[in-house]
């Protein structure tokens, strides 16, 4: 057996914070299927919401598929942040509370295992025979296929949007089950998002498909659905890890605390207000990043100090589009239809700004940070 423990280096934060930016937002998406009307009893889509919301206590056990079409660029060593977001996902999924869950990625020859246990989280890799610990929390964490669990998702994006409006849909049939359906729609105008459909079992709450729709798409961007269904709770034994024995690469790591370490490196200043919208923290304590807008019209911009933002510009630029910011700064934007990143640079600091909010407001939030006091 092999075992090593590792700790978050000042190299491994560079590393990470080129895709801070991302890090807040991406797990926050769905994915597309076609859908057919079938006949259940309607259910008040503000009392669905409000079952959908309470479904974190039921258990279940499922096969699920995600298909993102979103169009992103194969960033360097963010090959598995990006593959769910533009292409299709397996997962096999146990699910028996917030603390104790499994989530199976599935692809030909591979497979990749999360679990969650109250003591820490394990990363089980079957290909490479690697079994990861994590421990610590992860206020802040790159998004993984996990998050885009019809339930994971469909809640995230309630969540995200509690004052937008919602108005019932007719019912599909889902792995099985005729389940009821609510049409989430932003009430602000410079968010990409034309409309959020879930459609969730009418009687446990659970969200069964999830389907984001971009401004000016004719079908979703990204649909996430059960093919298969159990509400019963999972067993302790197919949420145990594997133990680690001879044979088997076994590390402990600490989960990375990447905006804290920014934090503490002087970091710079963020506006209290970008292109009419106020901000709010983002992470307790952490000046480093911040929250502008609501709902699904909120993006997330995080201050880089030195050298922390040279990895951020270098990628970004290179894959995206120049954006005319005032004279002294560089600014690059990736424009997916409906996530799109910013990047602003200058001598002395560099932001990442990123959200499904339109490509013109993130270009006047570019003005607006090029402009900012250092």
């Amino acid at each position: 057996m092999v075992t090593a423990r590792t700790v978050v280096t000042a190299q491994g934060l560079r590393r990470w914070s080129v895709v801070l930016g991302l890090a807040l937002l991406l797990a926050a998406i769905p994915v597309a299927i076609n859908v057919w009307p079938v006949h259940a009893s309607a259910v008040d889509p503000a009392i669905l919401r409000t079952r959908i919301a309470a479904s974190t206590a039921q258990p279940f056990s499922g096969y699920a598929q995600s298909t993102g079409l979103l169009g992103l660029p194969a960033l360097r060593n963010l090959t598995q942040v990006t593959a769910p977001l533009t292409g299709t996902t397996e997962m096999r999924t146990w699910y028996a509370s917030p603390q104790r869950w499994r989530v199976d990625v599935l692809g030909e020859g591979t497979e990749r295992d999360l679990y969650q246990t109250p003591q820490a989280q394990f990363s089980w890799d079957f290909g490479d025979n690697q079994l990861i610990r994590i421990e610590g929390d992860q206020p802040v964490r790159l998004p993984r296929p996990a998050d885009l669990t019809p339930p994971e998702l469909a809640r995230r994006l309630l969540s995200a949007a509690g004052g937008d409006r919602v108005t019932a849909l007719a019912a599909k049939r889902v792995a099985g089950i005729d389940a009821p359906g609510l049409r989430l729609t932003p009430a602000g105008p410079d968010t990409t998002v034309a409309h959020v459909d879930i459609w969730a079992d009418p009687r446990h709450g659970l969200p069964l498909q999830a389907e984001i729709t971009a401004k000016g798409a004719s079908r979703p961007v990204f649909t996430t659905r059960f093919l298969e269904i159990h509400f019963a709770d999972p067993g302790a034994a197919v949420l145990t890890p594997p133990a680690p024995r001879a044979g088997i690469g076994y590390t402990v790591t600490e989960a990375p605390d990447i905006l804290g370490a920014i934090n503490r490196r002087r970091p710079v200043p963020l506006p209290p207000a970008l292109a009419g919208y106020p901000r709010r923290d983002a992470v307790r304590g952490v000046s480093a990043a911040g929250v502008y807008g609501a709902g699904l019209s909120s993006f997330v911009v995080v201050a880089l100090p030195g050298r922390f933002g040279a990895g951020a510009f270098e990628q970004i630029s290179t894959y995206g589009q120049e954006v005319a910011v005032p004279a002294g700064s560089q600014a690059a934007l990736i424009a997916t239809g409906l996530l799109n990143l910013l990047v602003v640079r200058d001598p002395f600091r560099t932001y990442l700004v990123a959200g499904p909010v339109t490509p013109a407001l993130l270009k006047r939030v570019g003005t607006a940070l090029a402009e900012a006091p250092a």
